[in-house]
């Protein structure tokens, strides 16, 4: 049973191979003519047309056609897209409309084809548009940072421009075109090339449209690295304020700015001043607040860094000054020169003394009875006239307006030889007035106050 199947099979495979080569020989001697297509690219030819009237285009649709040609099957094999050009002459477009015939060309095999080619679609649309042509100063993008001890500092680009040129809609697009200049690690001077980049209004970058076309393809570029360097401000005041009040100091919102610039210079370079013309204060009754510009007092070849302030505003402090009285008592502490032989005595017991200076300063100011000098050396019995100065002499802070006067008295001690000699005379003690070593005066009444001052007379 199973060799009967095995022949049907083996006869069945050879029937289909006798079909297959009738086939191929009725083929081979009959060769009938097929019909094909191929995929070709639409060239489009003489552009220029439009280009020397400011314009520009855009295919609108697909930018290939389908070729239909006819060949005999035998040299079908043979037929490759390459073999064929499409193209529209731009002389040839339709002006309303913005189609272009579709041309047909034959570039190789033509020999196999049985009749000329034909494009499946007759035309290709376009749109126009003005043709644009922008320039654009080139900027420079840092990307990373310097050390703290460094700054940029000049930037040199070559070119410094580029122009662009292509669809007014595309070129519309574009806001601005620069390179990217990375400063990691960098601690001098550096140089390099760069490709332009372009951005959008947003500063996002954007890609050139094929339409597009630069006249700029790289950029060199030099950065200059300079060294920071902080400088304290120097503040030189001129003028006298008003009578009465006192320049008390200069406050300033910056203490000290960096700058940069060449090693050379900024070697000798510590602090920048602010002469004394720039801050006058002449008749001042209130602060004065002056705005300085930095950069007017830079030396050359140095320029303020990291910031783009550079004014300053500098206020003189202006006070008015205040007057105190201060009451101090006079006694024995305060002579210099006494004799034994006399008692002293202020008459009276206490002198003003009028000090000008800021409240601040007068409410620390403590006078007191050590702090006053009155010279009692040349004074004889009697009262006299006193001359109260300061012992010490006080800070600069403060003006002694004046001293009130006060006169001392003088009198010999009681026990004194003028005084026992009378009262030895009288045969009795005499009743005094006299001044004890604490300045108080101490009364004894009686008829004896006459022979007391008889007794002082002598």
């Amino acid at each position: 049973m199973k060799e009967k199947q095995n022949k049907r099979w083996g006869l069945k495979i050879l029937s289909f191979l006798c079909a297959f080569f009738v086939w191929l020989g009725v083929v081979n001697v009959a060769d009938p003519v097929m019909a094909d297509t191929v995929e070709v690219p639409v060239e489009i030819v003489n552009a220029d047309v439009l280009e020397k009237n400011g314009l520009t285009y855009e295919i609108i649709g697909k930018k290939t056609t389908t070729i239909s040609y006819e060949v005999k099957t035998t040299n079908a094999h043979r037929i490759r897209p390459a073999d064929f050009r499409a193209y529209a002459d731009m002389t040839d477009m339709w002006s309303v409309t913005g189609a272009i015939p579709i041309k047909i060309e034959v570039l190789s095999h033509g020999e196999y084809l049985v009749s000329n080619p034909v494009s499946k679609t007759s035309t290709i649309k376009i749109e126009t548009e003005p043709l644009q042509r922008k320039r654009f100063d080139l900027h420079t993008t840092l990307i990373g940072t310097l050390g703290e001890e460094y700054e940029t500092g000049e930037i040199t680009l070559s070119p410094g421009y580029l122009y662009v040129e292509g669809p007014e809609s595309l070129i519309g697009q574009i806001s601005s075109a620069g390179i990217e200049i990375s400063l990691d690690g960098v601690t001098a001077d550096i140089s390099g090339v760069a490709v332009p980049r372009y951005y959008d209004a947003n500063g996002n970058k954007i890609e050139l449209s094929s339409r597009i076309e630069s006249d700029c393809e790289s950029v060199e570029y030099t950065l200059q690295v300079l060294k920071v360097k902080n400088l304290t401000l120097d503040f030189e005041v001129s003028g006298k304020v008003a009578d009465g009040y006192r320049f008390t100091g200069v406050e300033c919102d910056v203490k000290s700015v960096p700058v940069i610039g060449l090693k050379s210079v900024l070697a000798s370079l510590n602090t920048i001043t602010i002469p004394a013309e720039m801050l006058n204060m002449d008749h001042a009754r209130t602060d004065v607040v002056k705005t300085i510009d930095l950069t007017q007092l830079l030396p050359m070849g140095v320029t303020l860094a990291g910031t783009k302030r550079h004014e300053i505003n500098v206020t003189m402090t202006v006070e008015r000054l205040e007057e105190r009285i201060y009451t101090v008592e006079v006694n024995e502490a305060c002579y210099e020169g006494e004799r034994d032989e006399y008692v002293y005595k202020a008459e009276p017991g206490t002198v003003n003394i009028r000090v000008r200076a800021l409240e601040e300063e007068l409410d620390s100011l403590s006078l007191d009875t050590g702090d006053l000098e009155i010279d009692v050396s040349a004074m004889a019995e009697g009262l006299h006239e006193a001359d109260v100065r300061l012992k010490t002499e006080l800070d600069s802070a403060y003006e002694v307006i004046s001293i009130s006067s006060c006169s001392i008295h003088v009198a010999r001690m009681p026990d004194g030889p003028g005084a026992i000699e009378t009262e030895e005379e009288n045969g009795s003690s005499p009743d005094v007035s006299t001044v004890t070593e604490s300045g108080t005066e101490a009364h004894t009444s009686g008829p004896a106050e006459s022979s007391a001052s008889a007794s002082t007379g002598q």
